[in-house]
């Protein structure tokens, strides 16, 4: 084997005992983060379709859950972003419902308090 060949070799070796102790990580940190996110997707009292978006990252994060206890770290990392950002699109979703119902409930108050000045007889 001649230098060249060798510095390939340990180039290689090298780079494959890497990107096995990274693949070997667990997402710990991801899977917090998407815990997290339910948490707070749970705490925004999500119906509807912010309801059906939490109750996916849910799944998802279960299915991470289920992949970390196989040692698929690499699944489980991606399951567990898919699941933070389903449980932010919930927690987005549940806001703008309360929004829109704030408004809602403000426009009816409006329409009221205009009826009351209308009904009122000018002197």
């Amino acid at each position: 084997m001649t230098l060249s060949h060798r510095k390939i070799y340990l180039a290689l070796t090298l780079w494959a005992i890497s990107a096995t102790v990274s693949a070997a990580t667990p997402p710990s940190a991801e899977m917090a983060a998407a815990e997290a996110a339910i948490a707070a997707a749970e705490r925004a009292n999500p119906r509807g379709n912010a309801g059906q978006a939490l109750a996916e990252a849910q799944q998802l994060h279960d299915q991470a859950q289920a992949a970390m206890l196989k040692k698929k770290y690499k699944d489980a990392q991606r399951w567990a972003d898919e699941a933070h950002a389903a449980a932010d699109l919930a927690n987005a979703r549940a806001r703008l419902d309360a929004a829109r119902q704030e408004v809602d409930e403000k426009s009816a108050r409006n329409a009221d308090l205009r009826r009351q000045l209308l009904s009122v007889p000018q002197q």
